[in-house]
């Protein structure tokens, strides 16, 4: 008798390079899957922030539209008198939303609006964020630029 063919077999699992290869296939597979739907997701967040920007623009640029109308027809009691370079202009202004503005610079001439000036504007105070803690160039002191010297 041969020895070799009396010899048990062992138990275990044997995994070949084709499996190793398909696993590795499915991993990646689903990697991309995952990245594609993030990627989608952020499109789609991105989109919709579009379109409320936009639908807040087009809201007071009807607003603004709206009060045109009503100084062509003579009445100034939506607008404010300016005095530039030695001319009354009227002007007005409607939020987009608190960071712009649409501001609108009209002359009345005859008793006719003439349009001078509609553009955005950017309303609302900026103020800068303290966050981050940054390095000042002090290395003197328990600054952060202390934690590269040593």
């Amino acid at each position: 008798m041969n020895k070799k063919q009396n010899r048990p077999r062992p138990m275990g699992l044997n995994i070949g390079s084709a499996s190793i290869i398909m696993l590795f296939a499915v991993l990646c597979l689903t990697v991309l899957a995952a990245l594609s739907l993030l990627s989608a997701n952020s499109q789609y967040a991105l989109s919709e922030r579009s379109a409320e920007v936009t639908r807040a623009y087009y809201a007071a640029e009807v607003k603004a539209a709206e009060i045109y109308d009503v100084v062509k027809n003579g009445d100034l009691t939506k607008v404010s008198p300016v005095e530039l370079d030695g001319e009354t202009l009227y002007s007005y202004s409607v939020d987009i939303d608190k960071f712009q503005a649409i501001a609108v610079l009209l002359a009345i001439k005859g008793g006719e609006a003439e349009l001078r000036s509609w553009k955005i504007i950017e309303a609302g105070n900026w103020e800068p964020d303290d966050f981050f803690d940054l390095w000042t160039g002090d290395v003197s002191g328990d600054s952060a630029g202390g934690f590269f010297l040593s």
